[in-house]
């Protein structure tokens, strides 16, 4: 093939289709059968904070209606408790406080295993919540670390900055699975398949030289094709097997 065109991949691939399908099953069927049998299972669940430099009031409840009236939220107060945000990731990526949450939980982790099982990240760049997040292998075991977290996060956050108010606004509650991805997993592998077969196809088929009809010296060849010769010896081969065999018969009748 010196020229290819879309249209002769497409007749390549509807040519050996039954061949990428079957690939792209087997494929599957493999990603699927790991998924669910081999593949340990991950699950990750959240929780959040807000952090506000302690000039935002958290509990409107707790004040009068003359004092919730005087006492209204500026926006340097929000800008600041925005720009303070990014300090307290920091803060909750250090090692101490998850040294301690190693300590809450009886050391049945190390400090630097839950580091590698946290994520602590802004929920995005024009909020106040900060989302913290834990994988393990069982739902109930990701929500137990990230309530623990959540538990010592305000007085830890006070050490650091006295002037702050963090408050736990959401518990982990639920937990959902991140590993395996079985669908997604499937769909890629089955593609993955396809594709890998249908190249293995096309290199074999680019290489192949032979000439198989008309159309593969018109595209591979600058030749006018004025007529075909027919295969005679082939014909006549053909003829004296079928006379042979009609002369064999006559003869048993006889």
């Amino acid at each position: 093939m010196n020229n290819i065109s879309l249209v002769d991949l497409l007749k390549l691939a509807l040519k050996y289709i039954y061949i990428l399908i079957a690939v792209a099953l087997v494929a599957a069927i493999v990603a699927f059968s790991y998924c669910n049998f081999v593949a340990e299972p991950r699950y990750s669940s959240t929780g959040s904070i807000v952090v506000t430099n302690g000039a935002i009031i958290s509990d409107i409840s707790a004040q009068t209606a003359s004092d919730t009236t005087s006492k209204k939220v500026s926006g340097s107060d929000i800008s600041a408790s925005l720009l303070l945000s990014n300090t307290i990731i920091d803060i909750l990526n250090t090692n101490d406080i998850y040294k301690q949450l190693a300590s809450e939980l009886g050391d049945k982790y190390s400090y630097t295993n839950l580091m590698n099982r946290a994520t602590v990240k802004q929920r995005n760049e024009d909020t106040l919540f900060i989302d913290v997040s834990f994988s393990a292998d069982t739902p109930e075991e990701a929500q137990t670390l990230v309530n623990n977290f959540l538990e010592i996060v305000p007085d830890y956050i006070a050490k650091f900055i006295p002037g702050s108010t963090a408050s736990v606004t959401t518990t982990a509650d639920r937990a959902v699975k991140i590993y395996p991805q079985t669908s997604r997993t499937v769909f890629i592998a089955a593609m993955a398949g396809a594709v890998l077969s249908y190249a293995i196809i096309f290199i074999i088929s680019l290489f192949n030289t032979t000439i198989k009809n008309e159309d593969d010296i018109k595209n591979n060849y600058d030749l006018t094709v004025l007529g075909n010769i027919p295969d005679f010896s082939s014909a006549a081969a053909n003829k004296n097997k079928y006379y042979g065999y009609s002369r064999k018969e006559s003869t048993n009748v006889k």
